[in-house]
């Protein structure tokens, strides 16, 4: 083995952490110059391999794993020790490899050893490491928001990063615990293991009536249905990356009306020794109001990675359960995902694929309130007693008994594959290409979006059907001018085209038949194509690396569009300014975004009201959201930040399922109640308010925390509108105030993670109540449930606090205990509405191997 240090001057920590060493721009564009001129005598084999490199605006991990391609020599490295995250920018023509690796790691205590022809970047002798490398906000490399991966100082649009290792840390495999411990303006309900889809509270207010999401990819590859994305595997998440607001519109088109979520999966390699193995595995139970013992949950996991920077590998297993939080309410999951990645001197490969499975009881929900219901005279005697009902003989009254729940289980299976293409040139060009598909398969899955509970209307049946959405994109960006790692002028082309393909369940209506009183439903199956062709310019040019102003159009054609709105056009324009002032840096930023959402969604179509076809209004529009940004950034390095952002938010269109009227209709010869929905658009929109977020960090001790005020109401009503909504009211289920605080300690062998969560005031229906009525005896109260009646059944919610304790301990050889506690306060009531149960107090207790 030969060592050789290739770092020099001040230690690792003190060049990376702008506390201590002040602000900085962005880094200047080294040429690595002659060897005479650097160092003396000949660099040792593999590291006199003579390589040439142009990294411009990459990151740190892009450029090592570029060289490695370049020389043909493997590099092992490891984040704990190199901020890989970091923007720089090289050029070296025909260098060797160890001038040039002492170029990119200027400054950083390592060393390259060289072990059976593979060069292993190591501390230093003498040099500690106290804490992983952390690489400045600014300077750090993100790929959502761009067409290729960029440094974050010239965005003008604000981008929340999640890093895997915290999700790692506390343990969170849960979507909703991750998005509102770490993301501002953005809140997902938590809710019982039993329930399938998601529930947005809003991502700045309200973008939909109840369907609020943002448009969410993996890879790169859109999602068919994001509602259905409610679990991360921590152990295969590289970072999540989210945009608030209609900007990002520009970039992913329509239905990004909201924002944008990215889940990035790992693509790195093992250590030196090639292969690394990880098995975890969690036992615990729950405390419930609703069942007489405590509910067992476990978790058990194993993760595989292999390889090296220029070829490596991962698959990783995941297979779960809890028992059931009220009767019949279980649930077990199984995540299968898998990775690989090829680098080579100027080209990246990588792919991912994903197989998520996940079974639920229906559950009978205790506060469900069920009674026996009249549907009214049937004089014409043609329908005989059914199941418990009253027929002529005994009155002349058609009488259903109590609703019964659903049988059956709950199923959903997602499933992701996908590949990308990155090539360089030596040019200013850089290109990408990618293609992947994604798709669901629902099986009788319970609609979060219907006031109604399925005890209560167990004629709307769960959502059963399946789609699959194809993705193809390829993108060029060209990087002109300038200096340093951010160009003077950046041209991005990009083109997509994506095809959907839905299948679900529907009833088609027959009327009366001679002789009879109600007409008849039939179950059927829709199938639809959509076709999408998007096509973007996008310029952003930079002045004296503090000034940068971005513009960019996207054109669409989109069969879920008509007349006017067939060729939505996207417009996105920003400005940011970065100045140092003394060991601070600021960041000014402002931008415009506009995003629309066709009436027709996978959403929609997977949840709708079979019938919905039937009562769509002719006309019906699109939603459209059109609004402004503007933020201040402080950073004094990574000892702590502090970030302030207002937006006011216009949105037009959002279309409501609103309830019309409760008819009875015969299905197999048996009479129905069922409750007509028709979409309609509820009129104009306003969502205005501000986020905050402040992190500190000092040694072991990592402190953060965000704050969200909004300020989600109707200013006008459509015409012809017949829902519960007027002007002045606030959109329901949008909370006032989020909150959270996050503390975390990392020690010598041990680290520990609390994180408190709240959403605090919002308006909601009294889904009790409604259960109540829809299921009395009395006539006028089952009319009290549609219209704008139901406004009577709206009340005020104010939220628990949600606690969280994660806690390891390195007891050797590759062992750790593990000790989980979530929702430690213990409420299981009253989020998002009175008829919601959450699990409750869970503790959790196990092992990680790592071999």
């Amino acid at each position: 083995m030969y060592r050789r240090a290739i770092g020099v001057g001040a230690v690792f920590a003190a060049t990376t952490t702008g506390a201590r060493a002040g602000a900085q721009p962005s880094p200047p564009c080294t040429a690595v110059a002659s060897e005479v001129a650097t160092h003396e005598g000949a660099w040792p084999a593999p590291l006199d391999a003579l390589v040439t490199l142009r990294a411009r605006g990459v990151s740190l991990r892009d450029a090592l794993d570029r060289l490695g391609a370049s020389s043909g020599v493997p590099l092992a490295y490891s984040s704990d020790l190199l901020p890989l995250d970091r923007t720089v920018c090289v050029v070296a023509e025909r260098r060797p490899l160890g001038l040039v690796l002492a170029t990119l790691l200027s400054g950083m205590s390592v060393q390259a050893s060289v072990v059976a022809r593979q060069v292993v970047l190591a501390p230093t002798a003498g040099a500690r490491v106290a804490e992983p490398a952390r690489v400045s906000v600014l300077e750090r490399v993100i790929v959502t928001g761009n067409a290729v991966a960029a440094s974050r100082r010239p965005s003008a649009v604000g981008v929340e990063v999640i890093d895997g290792e915290e999700l790692r840390l506390g343990g969170v495999g849960g979507l909703a615990t991750a998005l509102d411990a770490y993301v501002p303006g953005l809140w997902l309900w938590d809710q019982a293991p039993g329930s399938l889809v998601a529930q947005y509270g809003g991502v700045r207010g309200a973008s939909s009536f109840s369907t609020s999401y943002p448009k969410m990819y993996i890879d790169g590859v859109e999602v068919a249905n994001p509602l259905l994305v409610t679990q991360l595997d921590p152990d295969v998440v590289d970072r999540v990356e989210v945009i608030r607001g209609p900007q990002g519109s520009a970039l992913y088109g329509s239905d990004a009306i909201s924002g944008v979520i990215n889940v990035i999966t790992r693509h790195d390699g093992a250590s030196s020794s090639g292969v690394g193995v990880q098995v975890s595995s969690l036992a615990g139970a729950s405390a419930t109001q609703f069942g007489t013992s405590l509910v067992p949950t476990h978790d058990q996991r194993i993760a595989i990675r292999g390889g090296t920077n220029l070829r490596s590998g991962g698959l990783a297993l995941e297979f779960g359960q809890t028992g059931a939080v009220f009767p019949s309410a279980q649930s077990r999951q199984m995540t299968l995902v898998g990775d690989a990645r090829h680098v080579s001197a100027s080209t990246t490969l990588s792919g991912s694929a994903r197989l998520f499975d996940r079974r639920a009881g229906i559950g009978n929900n205790p506060l469900v309130v069920a009674s026996a219901a009249p549907m009214g005279d049937d004089p014409t005697g043609a329908y005989p007693t059914q199941g418990g009902a009253r027929g002529p003989g005994d009155g002349g009254y058609v009488r259903y008994s109590a609703p019964t729940p659903r049988d059956g289980d709950q199923h959903v299976r997602l499933y992701t594959l996908g590949g990308s293409a990155t090539i360089t040139t030596h040019g200013v060009w850089t290109h990408t290409l990618l293609a992947g598909i994604d798709g669901y398969r629902l099986d009788n899955v319970a609609d979060a979006t219907n006031p109604f509970d399925a005890g209560v209307d167990p004629s709307r049946r769960g959502a059963a059907g399946s789609a699959d959405r194809t993705t193809l994109r390829a993108s060029s960006v060209a990087q002109m001018g300038g200096g340093g790692a951010i160009p003077a002028t950046t041209l991005t082309l990009s083109a997509e085209q994506s095809v959907l393909r839905q299948r679900s369940a529907t009833l088609a209506v027959a009327p009366p038949s001679p002789g009879q009183r109600y007409s008849s439903v039939v179950d059927g199956v829709s199938s639809a194509w959509n076709h999408n062709t998007g096509m973007l310019a996008q310029v952003s040019t930079a002045w004296r690396d503090a000034l940068f102003v971005t513009g960019g159009l996207r054109l669409e054609r989109n069969d879920a569009f008509s007349g006017d709105d067939r060729y939505p056009v996207l417009p996105l324009l920003g400005v940011a300014f970065v100045r140092s002032l003394g060991p601070i840096e600021m960041k000014l930023r402002s931008s415009y975004g506009k995003g629309i959402r066709p009436p027709t969604t996978t959403v929609r179509g997977a949840w709708g009201d079979p019938m919905s076809a039937m009562g769509m209004r002719a006309g019906l529009d699109p939603e459209v959201q059109t609004g402004v940004e503007s933020g201040i950034e402080l950073y004094a390095g990574n000892m702590f930040s502090l970030q302030a952002t207002r937006f006011d938010q216009r949105a037009t269109g959002l279309i409501q399922n609103v309830a019309v009227a409760v008819d009875t209709q015969l299905r197999a010869g048996t009479p129905e109640r069922r409750i007509r929905f028709q979409p309609e658009n509820v009129g104009e929109i306003t969502n205005r308010g501000w986020e905050m977020q402040a992190a500190l960090r000092r040694g072991a001790l990592g402190v953060r925390g965000t704050f969200t005020s909004v300020d989600s109401r109707v200013r006008t009503v459509a015409d012809g509108y017949l829902g519960d909504l007027r002007a002045g009211d606030r959109m329901l289920a949008v909370p006032a105030r989020t909150a959270s605080l996050n503390a975390s300690w990392t020690g010598a062998g041990w680290s520990t993670t609390l994180a408190a969560t709240r959403a605090i005031d919002w308006i909601n229906y009294d889904r009790v109540a409604l259960s109540r009525a829809y299921t009395s005896s009395d006539g006028a109260e089952q009319r009290a449930v549609t219209g704008s009646r139901l406004r009577a059944f709206w009340r005020s919610y104010d939220g628990d606090t949600h606690l969280r304790l994660s806690a390891s301990r390195d007891v050797g050889r590759g062992l750790e205990l593990l000790v989980i506690g979530d929702n430690l306060f213990g409420g299981q009531l009253g989020e998002p509405d009175n008829l919601t149960i959450r699990q409750g107090r869970t503790i959790s207790g196990g092992l990680r191997a790592s071999f």
